[in-house]
This record gives C-alpha cells, structure tokens and sequence, in this order.
C-alpha cells in the first residue's frame, strides 16, 4: 500500500513540480528514527561500490585531486527527475575543472529482481541527454544504501554528497544547491563547517529580495539583482521563483517576459521541468493571475508535453490543466481520460477522480 500511496504522490509531483523539488521519503520512511549519524561532511568517502554502471566511464575509487558528486536517486522520483537537467548542466559546466556527478540508483524496488536493473537502463536510455552524467545501479546488496545513504542518516531522494580533491566528504545535502558547493570546493575555498550556512544565508538573501516586488516592478528588479551579485550561482537557479514572485504581485508584462525567456531556455537545453515552471504560477488555482499569457500557457504545455514521457499519466495531466486554464473543456478533457489510460490499474480511479475535479474548476471559471 505505501508504494501505491507513494506512486501517486509522485506523478502528481511530477506532473506540477518546480524544477527544483523536495527530497521523497524512502520506502521505509515508517521506519523507527535512525541513530546518530556516523557519515558526516568532513569524514572520509565510504567505498563507491556499485553493482554496476548503466551510463558512464565507470570507476571504483575516487581519484585524488578530483571532486565527486554522488547523487542518488530512483526512477519512481519525481523530484529526482526534475533535478535531472540540472545535474546534467552542472557536468558539463564543471567538467573541466575536474568534476565527475554519478547518480546512483537506489530503492528501486522493495525487492530487487532481475527486472529490476533492467527498468533502470531503460529508464536511464529514454532520458538520453536528460541524463548527462554518469549513472551507476546499486544493486541488491545494497552496498551504497548501506554505507553512504543510511550511514549519513539521509531518508530522502533525491540526496547528494561532494567528495573533494582529499577523498573527504566535502558536503551532503539537496542538489538543488550544488551550485554554490562545486564552485567553492573546486576552487578549494570551501569551509565544511561553516559552507552549509552560509548557503542557507544567501538563500533567505535572495527570497527576500523578491518579496519587493510588492513595492513595484521597478523596486523587485533592484533587490534581485543586488541579490544576484552577491550569490550569482545560486541566483540563478531561483529565476523560476523570480518569475513567480514578478507574476504574484501582478507585474504581468515584465513577469512573462521573463517567463518567455525561462520556457526558450528549457527548449534549448531539453528541461521540461523549467518549462513547467512557467506554468506553475498560472496554474495556481489559490492566487491565480488576473491575467494569462494564453499564447505562452498553450507554448509552454505543448513544449513540455513534448520532451516528457507520454507513458507517464502526469504527462497528459500537466496538458489537460493548460487547456481547461484556457477554456477548451474538450481537450482537456481527453488528456484526462488519457491519463487515465496510461496510468497503472489500481491508480486509475484516483487520475479519474482528479481530472473529475480539474474539469469542475475549469467550468466554474
């Protein structure tokens, strides 16, 4: 039951998420609270065993004066996903400066079997370009699980670790925010005591500076860029959240402008995630726009319906919500029914039930 449950939270999740998301429970998130960590940021790297690699140069040890991303993730992550194409530019940007990301497999499945490692390479051929960076498959033995996951206490995905140019773990935490670390570790100025709050600083820095765009367009722009030159890399993961903030408090002409430039942005480097995001705003049925870029909305759907798996019913769910925001009940319907066709059999009365709802809202409008 709770992989059912767990299912469905993530292809909603994926069918409306941000392009950076939350890290999902593991499986056995009921579990009891787990000891003290033992695996800290200053600790040596465990062993990098893997059972093996699905993409990639593999390799099994780290190479001194190299730096490290280990990533882990799952194929039912909907959260690890919309992370993909951020891990993929990270590689390419900081390939020559000698950083290798790996994202390992893990918690696939309650119980591995020898279809198990199979869903993953499928998975894995399908994202393609998606997926940048090498990829490795833990396995049944759990090995990685074990020594690097429940050893630090992590019970969510997606979750990440940096080992340094020393073998030492420099960082663990979200991938979200792996800009700022890899930057600093390569440049080899970053603290692994005081890093982890330094970036939490600079995150509220630049949330606050988006919250004078309630004193105009014209004050919003002012403290963002302030903001910007003060944390440039991680400003620019937070572009969705500036567009967001711009179409919450109405500046409309400026806020799409933006919105336009973000959706070109996720053509061009195949993200349907942060095509998704522009959406996101005008999809918000608690504070929804006073006015819609209706030739965007329909733009972006289609763009993101494009580069995402039509298997998946999040796929057909994201589509129907575009057009029932702009008044074609019809079409949206049929992507709902075809939601629920794709969806699996014991989740098909929920994606019923939820396009029942979202066809309700689009009517009352």
């Amino acid at each position: 039951m709770l992989r059912t449950t767990l299912a469905l939270s993530l292809a909603l999740a994926a069918a409306s998420s941000p392009a950076v998301a939350q890290n999902t429970p593991s499986p056995s998130e009921a579990a009891p609270k787990a000891a003290e960590p033992t695996l800290k940021a200053g600790h040596a790297a465990p062993a990098f065993q893997v059972e093996t690699f699905v993409k990639g140069d593999a390799f099994t040890s780290f190479e001194k004066g190299k730096v490290y991303v280990v990533e882990f993730w799952a194929t039912w992550c909907g959260p690890c996903i919309a992370g993909m194409p951020h891990l993929s530019g990270l590689q390419r940007e900081f390939k020559d400066k000698g950083v290798t990301i790996v994202g390992v497999n893990v918690w696939e499945d309650p119980e591995y079997t020898s279809d198990t490692l199979t869903k993953v390479r499928t998975f894995v051929d399908k994202k393609g370009a998606m997926m940048d960076y090498a990829v490795a498959f833990d396995g049944a033995s759990k090995a990685m699980d074990t020594a690097w996951m429940k050893a630090a206490g992590r019970n969510g995905i997606p979750s990440a670790f940096v080992v340094d140019q020393s073998g030492t773990i420099a960082w663990i935490g979200h991938p979200g925010t792996l800009d700022m670390v890899l930057d600093e570790v390569t440049r080899g100025v970053w603290d692994v005591a005081k890093g982890p709050d330094r970036i939490k600083a600079a995150r509220k820095d630049v949330t606050d500076s988006l919250a004078k765009y309630s004193d105009g367009v014209d004050a919003g722009d002012a403290a963002w860029k302030a903001a910007e030159a003060r944390h440039p890399l991680l400003a620019r993961t937070m572009r969705d959240d500036r567009y967001a903030a711009m179409i919450r408090a109405g500046h409309y002409k400026a806020g799409y402008a933006l919105g336009r430039m973000l959706m070109e942005e996720g053509k061009a480097h195949h993200d349907p995630f942060l095509i998704s995001s522009v959406l996101t705003p005008m999809l918000n049925d608690e504070q929804p726009p006073a006015e819609i870029d209706e030739a965007l909305a329909l733009e972006a759907g289609r763009a993101a319906f494009e580069m995402s798996d039509p298997a998946s019913p999040g796929t057909h769910i994201k589509m129907a919500q575009v057009h029932f925001l702009l008044g074609d009940i019809e079409k949206g319907k049929t992507a709902c029914a075809k939601a629920v066709e794709v969806a699996p059999a014991d989740l098909q009365d929920r994606y019923r039930t939820w396009g029942t709802e979202l066809e309700a809202k689009a009517v009352k409008k």
